[in-house]
């Protein structure tokens, strides 16, 4: 990376002279990647208001995964500077998230927390040479007086080290590094004790702002939701996967187009897939890997903001041993684990917890049975054991993130309780696309028409039967896949006036052998034209149903026998769990 110009202002030795405010005291805020810029963004709000104080970002370039970081630091409007500066210029204070890189060159009392829920990873780099210093921790508390859980955790990190706990990522030259270690739970201390017990004087117990928040948003669900294009009557599936070949997605890459074929379309499905996988493959190859899926129509979460909303407004997450899985079992949520490495995972802490009490997926059975009965077999208290070692003190992390932060900065505490800010839920701005091609099965009860549609973009797993075999295609003609719009018993086609159809319908027929019925949709009214010559318009309201719906109704009442003359004037139709009323405005025989 090539350095960048020096700031001048608001810091630098000529920085006064150039500044409107005259802060007191000036934060360094270290963002090594999108993960740490996403948990940094919950700690942040303790400073809100405060013009004693002024924040200066920096990016080390010390992750191998760190693209992104750079643009949304320019995007966000903040001070940004170049590490060399950074590591250049003294601060009052010092924040990362991440324990990678050269951290024991900034001169400032440094802050390090967790980025995820709480410190739960084996560290990649557990086979390095291990400091005699944690040599002499380990033996030393092997004679102490140490809980059970405890003691599993040493016996099985003896020759493995947890990440941001363990002596190669606290201690330079012999000293260690951050002047405070943040620690979400107790039982994070007593892991510490075992890994490195010298830093034990830097720990703090504080809690987990992101936690905190999730909670303090739980009443913004339906907002959340209807951002998702969900309803009262959608059932939400959100899908998460961590990074690495571990992950949901490293083991299972089919399993979201797979739960999208199998889930009618009353299901909307969201997935949450970790920033090192968008960015160690590129976000341009994950939306091409997942065009299928998006075009069945999958809301993809940038990777920047937005997971936890999703989470919130999930019925039920499928998921791994990611950081988000586990925060959608702390809240409470239904949740299922598709893939899960227990051995890479630190024993005591809240997803080892996670993994006791998570049902597991078995791809051997119908997935929408699965979820369903998760959602059913619930209980409250199924996740309480996750949800007591996600914080030792919920509710309370930014007040005590403040407090440590204005110590170590020798400042007053403003006036009044630290913010907890509920995540917004116009940054929930999920990536997706309409879906152009479905698969419908309809019956009618009398004069009632119940429809059911599942994408077609998306094909069901190898031997697993349609749950409804009698099934129809409907594809709109713009649709990119030309077997799909070959293969339609329904062709759509949308204008927006109805003087723009002319013989559009007729070509349609003439070209498409297998198209029974052509369609043209001009807002809420649908024309449809019979191969036998005979057409219908259709009006549908209100418009949680879309339009096409009505051609799906016709198609089913013909293909039960009935006659044409026999369509009744008005009927109701239910799509999934969405009523509507269709009113039949011109028939021609």
């Amino acid at each position: 990376m090539s350095a960048s110009p020096w700031v001048k202002v608001p810091i630098g030795p000529h920085g006064r002279r150039w500044s409107t405010l005259h802060p007191l005291r000036t934060v360094l805020v270290v963002v090594h990647t999108l993960t740490a810029w996403n948990r940094l963004a919950d700690v942040l709000p303790i400073f809100d208001s405060d013009h004693r104080v002024q924040l200066v970002f920096t990016f080390p370039s010390a992750s191998a995964i760190d693209s992104g970081v750079e643009p949304l630091l320019r995007r966000s409007g903040a001070v940004h500077i170049d590490w060399a500066q950074a590591t250049n210029t003294e601060f009052d204070l010092a924040i990362s998230a991440h324990n990678s890189g050269d951290l024991h060159e900034i001169s400032a009392p440094l802050i390090i927390l967790s980025h995820g829920i709480g410190y739960t990873k084996y560290s990649e780099s557990r086979n390095r040479g291990i400091a005699e210093s944690r040599n002499r921790g380990i033996a030393e508390s092997r004679n102490r007086g140490i809980a059970e859980s405890r003691n599993r955790g040493i016996a099985e990190s003896r020759n493995r080290s947890v990440y941001g706990l363990s002596p190669e990522w606290l201690i330079r030259y012999g000293s260690v590094v951050p002047s405070a270690i943040v620690l979400s739970h107790d039982e994070q201390y007593e892991r510490l004790a075992a890994e490195t017990p010298q830093a034990l004087s830097a720990a703090v117990v504080a809690g987990d702002p992101c936690f905190d928040r999730m909670r303090a948003s739980a009443t913004e669900r339906e907002r959340y939701r209807s951002a998702l294009g969900a309803d009262r009557n959608s059932t939400v599936v959100a899908i998460s996967s961590t990074w690495g070949d571990k992950s949901l997605l490293g083991r299972r890459p089919d399993l979201v187009n797979e739960l999208l074929a199998e889930l009618p379309d009353d299901h909307v499905v969201a997935a949450v897939v970790h920033p090192n996988t968008w960015y160690a493959h590129g976000p341009w190859q994950l939306r091409f890997w997942l065009g299928k899926s998006l075009r069945a129509g999958l809301r993809l979460i940038p990777p920047a903001e937005g997971w936890q909303q999703t989470i919130i407004a999930a019925d039920v997450t499928v998921g791994d041993h990611g950081a988000v899985t586990g925060y959608s079992a702390a809240i409470g949520n239904p949740t299922l684990l598709a893939t899960f490495p227990d051995a890479d995972v630190a024993a005591g802490s809240a997803i080892a917890a996670l993994s006791s009490a998570a049902p597991r997926l078995d791809m051997h059975r119908s997935l929408v049975r699965q979820l369903h009965e998760t959602i059913q077999r619930h209980h409250p208290d199924q996740f309480s054991e996750v949800q007591k070692l996600t914080s030792s003190v919920p509710d309370e992390s930014a007040q005590l993130l403040r407090r440590l932060c204005y110590n170590l900065m020798d400042l007053e505490e403003l006036a009044g309780s630290a913010l907890v800010p509920p995540y917004l839920a116009e940054t929930l701005v999920p990536e997706r696309e309409s879906v152009q091609a479905w698969w419908v099965a309809g019956e009618w009860d009398g004069t009632d028409a119940r429809l059911t549609r599942w994408p077609a973009d998306v094909s069901l797993r190898r031997g697993l039967r349609p749950i409804q075999a009698d099934r129809h295609l409907v594809v709109a003609n713009t649709h990119p896949q030309r077997d799909l719009r070959n293969a339609a018993s329904i062709v759509l086609h949308q204008f927006d006036t109805a003087d723009e159809i002319g013989q559009t319908l007729v070509e349609t027929l003439r070209s498409r052998p297998a198209c029974r019925i052509a369609v043209a949709i001009v807002g809420a009214d649908c024309r449809m034209q019979h191969r036998d010559g005979r057409q219908l318009t259709a009006s549908t309201s209100p418009n949680t149903v879309d339009s096409a719906a009505a051609a799906s109704a016709i198609y089913a009442w013909l293909s039960e026998g009935r006659s044409w003359s026999d369509i009744p004037e008005d009927f109701d139709i239910t799509v999934g769990k969405r009523p509507a009323h269709v009113v039949v405005t011109a028939v021609s025989q």
